[in-house]
């Protein structure tokens, strides 16, 4: 019956929570029922406060008691306070029938009863017994086990996948606490259930702990993947194994990640870096310089034309040496632009280009000599010279040769070009066209600070990975952005007959690990992709993450596209890790704070959902991680957080109801969790599975080690070799000494 549930009744009721206060007679804290005797009151329980046919579920989080005298008429008397023991609770959700839903739409009245949670409301709550590693059909909801309920260790917390990852997720929590274990848990847990077949998840592991959550290490060194039928792809960052390592070809890079990463300044090193980056792909595209040729040509008769029609007095003098000016300078492309002016020749209007300019110069020159305004007969001649030009240049666009040229190279095609080229010329050609409109001393000074840095990472060893060799260059792969992303999700290769890649007489083996994983058709799909950047250089973490998730990003929007993918949009769904997130997603700190991994993530985190593209982001400081990247998170598992900073700014990303239950949070045990949001029936807090295997992100024992008769000691000399980028290997006993002796063995 529900009088032998009940504990207490209501007396106070506000948009949130509920005060109640427990029956006199319930001495003791517990309760005992006919399914068992219960504990009253602990923080974190659920009680169930009967509304009509309804049940409000709340969960406790405070108990205090108070004194309170008692009223007595007889004033000879001398009465004791009673004790009085009130409880709050915050409401969570509703259970009509057998079904539980989060979120309030009915509120209870005072005194209404208050009861403990029988089995029959736990079931509803948490779900049923039935088997977790069961077969999810279509729409199972609640179907991934991560952990048991804390307060009832016999019931199991399971998560929405469809909701934890599509609508992204936050797993927050000071070092230590947990997080590296609840993200491998929770993967886990989706790859052990039987029905699951194939994944794609991406992981950004900023310091190197996942392979060992993922894979096995023998005795002989060699991994394996520790799931029978299931496949995890490590791509380190580590420069001894090159073979193996992470490269990301420059020319997937767009201008903006280019700007970002040789911080050109919006003035002037910005406009010709993105020009020469328009020309250098254009060049590569079979386009050339065909738009930088025909915008300087129509621009010098749009000039030329507005001078013939300036008809102020005081000017006429002044027109004719303007007009001849502008000719002087087209008739110098021939001379200034070298591969311009082919261009023009390969279309077969280069001499009437020419000549047309010669004959406007003329008549020109025929004026100014006589120092003459132009008159009629003049501009009339003019502009039937200009309609000529015009027209030659309208038919090479039409043409049967112009078609090959058709079309506008963008500065942010992922296409091939010659990085080193476009450094060394095409460069210049942006500078002398800016210089066009200023003094070329000040375009070249400008930019010579980003010249030195762009140098610098051209032959800096360590960004081999982003531009080719020091020593030579990558050669153009068939194909290359197909394979990077078809490597980077896990995907197996390419088996249509008509898509050939280049062998390896073109394209050597090792230049490009992606490209010869994806040339070894034996190869299966991934289930889990792990990229080590933990010994990536600092100052292009931001760059490389950025460029990764809006490779990724800008895949799926195009694979919406139905007509050309074949799949429909979010068909395709991807999960993308972001481990050590505040690293590279960090909140602004003033206005002129930019970031250009904040803006891609943030924006995955907008607008990624209706694409298929889901976020999990571990951060142990919330308060340096982005706020928009946060509030667009819909699911929350929070371990222990003290810092107070941290817990200000998490208790502004999610929504109010939470904020009694985030008082507990700093008190928090190690795996551990408050589990928050739409991705579980109700908030709870969980013990949360052990994974199997471990990530490597265990403490350290300073005690164990202390004590230890012979504790292990590392090859420093090792290290430092492999550190300096030296073969660990090779017999050192042999090396020569700095000054050319031979080392003493």
């Amino acid at each position: 019956m529900a009088s032998d549930f009940e504990i207490g009744r209501v007396v106070a009721v506000d948009t949130s929570q509920v005060t109640i206060e427990l029956n006199r007679d319930l001495k003791a804290l517990t309760l005992s029922t006919y399914e068992a005797t219960v504990e009253v009151g602990r923080i974190n329980s659920y009680v169930v406060i009967p509304v009509g046919a309804r049940r409000v579920v709340a969960m406790v989080t405070r108990v205090v008691m108070t004194e309170e005298a008692e009223l007595r008429t007889d004033k000879t008397m001398v009465a004791l306070p009673s004790a009085r023991r009130l409880m709050k609770a915050t409401m969570i959700g509703t259970i009509d029938g057998k079904a539980f839903t989060q979120g309030i739409s009915l509120f209870p009245v005072l005194d209404t009863p208050v009861l403990v949670a029988t089995k029959e409301d736990l079931i509803a709550i948490f779900g049923g017994k039935e088997d977790p590693e069961s077969t999810p059909t279509d729409g199972a909801g609640y179907c991934a086990p991560i952990g048991t309920s804390g307060i009832y260790p016999d019931y199991e917390i399971r998560i929405a996948p469809d909701t934890f990852f599509g609508k992204h997720a936050a797993i927050i929590g000071s070092t230590g606490s947990g997080k590296s274990c609840s993200i491998a848990t929770i993967i886990q847990s989706i790859l052990r259930i039987p029905s699951v077949r194939g994944t794609r998840f991406i992981i950004l592991d900023m310091n190197g702990e996942y392979r060992t959550a993922f894979q096995t290490r023998r005795e002989d060194g060699s991994w394996i993947d520790a799931y029978a039928g299931f496949r995890c792809l490590y791509i380190p960052t580590d420069p001894s194994t090159p073979e193996d390592n992470l490269v990301i070809p420059y020319w997937f890079m767009n201008s903006d990640d280019f700007v970002r990463l040789f911080r050109a300044n919006v003035g002037l090193q910005a406009p010709i870096l993105k020009r020469a980056l328009g020309l250098a792909r254009a060049d590569s595209a079979r386009r050339g310089h065909r738009n930088t040729t025909f915008e300087a040509l129509l621009a010098a008769l749009n000039r030329i034309r507005a001078h013939c029609e300036n008809d102020a007095p005081n000017q006429q003098w002044a027109v004719p040496k303007n007009i001849k000016a502008d000719c002087d300078d087209c008739l110098r492309f021939e001379g200034t632009f070298p591969p311009a002016w082919k261009e023009l020749e390969d279309l077969g209007i280069a001499e009437h280009i020419k000549n047309g300019f010669e004959e406007i110069r003329q008549i020109a020159e025929e004026a100014a000599s006589n120092n003459e305004g132009l008159g009629s007969t003049r501009i009339k001649r003019i502009l039937d010279a200009i309609e000529r030009i015009r027209a030659k240049l309208e038919d090479a666009l039409t043409g049967p040769k112009g078609d090959d040229y058709a079309g506008q190279a963008s500065p942010d095609d992922p296409v091939y070009f010659d990085l080193r080229k476009m450094v060394s010329s095409t460069i210049e050609i942006a500078m002398k066209e800016q210089a066009e409109a200023s003094s070329p001393g000040r375009v070249r000074e400008a930019c010579g600070p980003m010249m030195i840095r762009i140098q610098r990472y051209l032959t800096d060893p360590r960004f081999e990975f982003l531009f080719g060799p020091v020593d030579g260059k990558w050669p153009e792969p068939f194909h290359g952005l197909a394979t990077f992303l078809r490597d980077l999700l896990g995907m197996p290769p390419c088996d249509k007959d008509n898509i050939l890649l280049s062998p390896e007489e073109e394209l050597k083996k090792g230049l490009l690990p992606f490209y010869d994983r994806q040339r070894n058709k034996s190869r299966e799909a991934y289930n889990v992709v792990i990229v080590d950047l933990s010994l990536l250089a600092a100052e292009v973490l931001e760059n490389v993450t950025a460029l990764i998730g809006r490779l990724i990003l800008e895949f799926l929007q195009r694979v919406g596209e139905e007509s050309v993918s074949g799949v429909e949009r979010g068909s395709f769904p991807v999960v993308l890790v972001l481990e050590e997130a505040q690293n590279y997603i960090r909140e602004p700190r003033s206005r002129d704070d930019e970031s250009i991994s904040r803006d891609v993530f943030e924006r995955i985190a907008r607008e990624g959902r209706k694409y298929g593209l889901g976020l999990v982001v571990a951060s142990q400081r919330p308060s340096e991680l982005s706020k928009t990247v946060l509030s667009q998170c819909s699911s929350f598992i929070v371990h222990r957080l003290q810092n107070p900073e941290d817990l200000r700014y998490f208790r502004e990303i999610v929504p109010g109801i939470y904020n009694q239950l985030l008082d507990q949070l700093p008190a928090l045990a190690p795996r551990t969790a408050l589990v928050l949001g739409e991705c579980v029936r109700a908030p709870a807090l969980v013990y949360m599975r052990e994974a199997n295997p471990t990530p490597r992100s265990k403490d350290p024992k300073f005690w164990k080690r202390w004590i230890e008769k012979s504790p292990p000691v590392p090859d420093v000399e090792a290290v430092c070799r492999k550190w300096e980028g030296e073969d660990v290997g090779a017999d050192h006993t042999e090396r020569k000494s700095a000054t050319g002796e031979q080392a003493v063995e």
